[in-house]
């Protein structure tokens, strides 16, 4: 199943010691991520070969709409790329314009509009918004097969020891011509009216399982294309750069690719799929993503999925901002090895969305924010293990039109899942959506501020005459109430699956007339006397001995 298929069928559907101990040298390990990523540019091969684009002929800017002033000037803007490469590269400047651009012909392996086919290549204009190449954006049917035409290629080798290398584009803006973003993730595109995920309309290509290194986009503004924004298929594509820059409006994802990735200060915005789609499956790679700003996508977040667990791999994701999308950090399938710190999401349904295989997560000092829809700190299912979600606030909204969504979703197959230290406000406490088939999380000082706690999640309601009275708390709070026509229950704690340690504060809602008892031979509690709970208010604290299989008071 390839990466585009996961995704489109998960929306259908949709040793803690160790961990501390990485969560306490995370702060080390992102600063020296930011210095080598620094170095990046500095690194860059510089040729001192300068050429304007106008030396090769005389583009035609504004649009016209005509195929032979499309095609004029892709081969003006092509013979300049030509010939630079062939004198072993340098800068190719294209002044301030608005050009359009298409492919030669459309029929052949990915056509595109501008291919640059050479090493130590710069392709350089003068801003976003000024130096503008508008690739083609009207639609032909070949084959039954919905073709536009990706906007620039950057051809790959077949030799992994001499990949293509040191190409920059910088300081101009690439437009799909069309409208991008319809909605619309179905692909291919649809042979009747074009609309859709458009595979043959990429933005900027990194080839098809060519091989590639130290590519760099900076200060680029590439919108309004139907497949994806920036592409590359394969393993073969090693360290990728990119920085201020804007990614918008397509219906597939924006940034696909499996490289050793940076991306820092850049914008993606809406999206049909997902902001990032990336598949870890190659080893000595990484992806670190700094100070960007992900808006509006309809379906994913920043999706990691069908990886290979390599574990000399590792994803950071610091000091971002994400509005208004259904996940956000998404490991999906194979994914490991997350740092996500010190980011903020608004409006975002789930911060943290795991599916599938997933390990080594750390989600730590971010903030998430409920402003005009219900919102969830980290929704966990799957096989997932090894995760730490610390010291984060979540504050959902007030407002008594949105809907309060549980901070905390989890079941399946978890093990060593640790939620620490969050405050958790204006929400429902953790919930347990289904079976486990592991262990519990283990929950522990976390603060609940003005929380909802449904029946048999964050409260325990017993209203009926039979027995038994079972408490089973999801988190380390569980409030009960005694609502039966009996003034006195015995009741006994859940003991399936919890961890050694876990700590369960239960609190009496009752009526002044009621009481909860532990009695001093319950099965599962070991009290030695007995523990009446009597009126609203009073409380109990238990701990968990796995060694006994008991709870015990604290």
């Amino acid at each position: 199943m390839d990466r585009r298929t996961f995704l489109m069928q998960l929306a259908l559907g949709s040793g803690a010691s160790t961990l501390y101990g990485f969560f306490l040298n995370n702060s080390s390990v992102i600063a020296q991520e930011k210095s080598i990523h620094k170095k990046v540019l500095i690194s860059q091969t510089t040729i001192n070969n300068f050429v304007n684009v106008y030396q090769f002929g005389r583009l035609v800017s504004g649009k016209t709409n005509r195929d032979s002033v499309r095609i004029s000037n892709a081969r003006i803007i092509q013979k300049a790329i030509d010939t630079v490469g062939q004198q072993g590269g340098g800068t190719i400047y294209i002044p301030t314009g608005y050009y359009q651009v298409s492919p030669q012909i459309l029929i052949g392996d990915s056509p595109s509009s501008i291919v640059i086919n050479h090493d130590n290549i710069t392709l350089i204009g003068d801003g976003i918004g000024k130096t503008i190449i508008e690739s083609r954006g009207a639609w032909s049917l070949i084959n039954n097969q919905v073709v536009r035409g990706h906007g620039i290629m950057i051809r790959g080798t077949n030799n992994s020891f001499q990949p293509r290398k040191n190409i920059t584009i910088k300081n101009l803006e690439l437009s799909g011509g069309t409208t991008g973003f319809t909605g619309n993730r179905g692909w291919p595109a649809n042979p009747t009216n074009g609309d859709g995920w458009d595979i043959t309309h990429k933005g900027i290509v990194l080839d098809f399982d060519k091989y590639l290194d130290n590519i760099t986009i900076d200060s680029v503004y590439v919108h309004d294309f139907r497949g994806e924004v920036i592409y590359a298929g394969g393993i073969g594509v090693e360290k990728v750069t990119i920085l201020n820059t804007k990614l918008h409006a397509s219906n597939a994802s924006m940034l696909s690719l499996d490289a050793n990735l940076s991306v820092t200060k850049c914008q993606f915005s809406q999206t049909a799929n997902a902001w990032v789609e990336n598949a870890p499956v190659s080893p000595n790679k990484s992806y670190y993503f700094d100070e960007c700003i992900f808006k509006d996508s309809t379906a994913h977040g920043l999706v990691v999925a069908q990886g290979n667990f390599s574990e000399n791999r590792k994803v950071i994701v610091t000091n971002c901002s994400f509005y208004n999308s259904h996940g956000g950090i998404c490991p999906f399938g194979g994914a490991s090895n997350f740092v996500v710190t010190k980011n903020k999401f608004y409006d975002i349904n789930n911060a943290l969305f795991t599916s599938g295989i997933n390990k080594n997560i750390e989600f730590y000092e971010n903030q998430i924010y409920g402003q005009t829809q219900p919102v969830t700190t980290a929704y966990l299912f799957g096989q997932v293990s090894n995760v730490l979600i610390k010291n984060n606030s979540h504050q959902a909204a007030t407002n008594t039109n949105v809907s309060k969504a549980s901070c905390i979703f989890y079941y399946g197959d978890l093990k060593n899942i640790i939620i620490d230290n969050n405050i958790f406000e204006n929400c429902r406490t953790p919930e347990q959506l289904a079976e486990l088939t592991n262990e519990r999380p283990l929950f522990k000082n976390n603060q609940y501020i003005n929380v909802e706690r449904r029946d048999l999640q964050g409260s325990a309601n017993f209203w009926q005459v039979s027995l038994p009275y079972v408490i089973e708390p999801k988190c380390e709070e569980v409030v009960v109430s005694n609502i039966t026509n009996n003034s006195v229950i015995t009741i006994e704690m859940n003991i399936s699956r919890y961890v050694d340690g876990q700590e369960v504060l239960i609190t009496s809602a009752s009526a002044s007339d009621k009481t909860v008892l532990i009695a001093s031979n319950c099965q599962t509690i070991k009290s030695g006397t007995d523990i009446a709970l009597t009126g609203q208010g009073q409380q109990v604290r238990l701990k968990f001995d796995k060694s006994i299989s008991k709870w015990s008071r604290v």
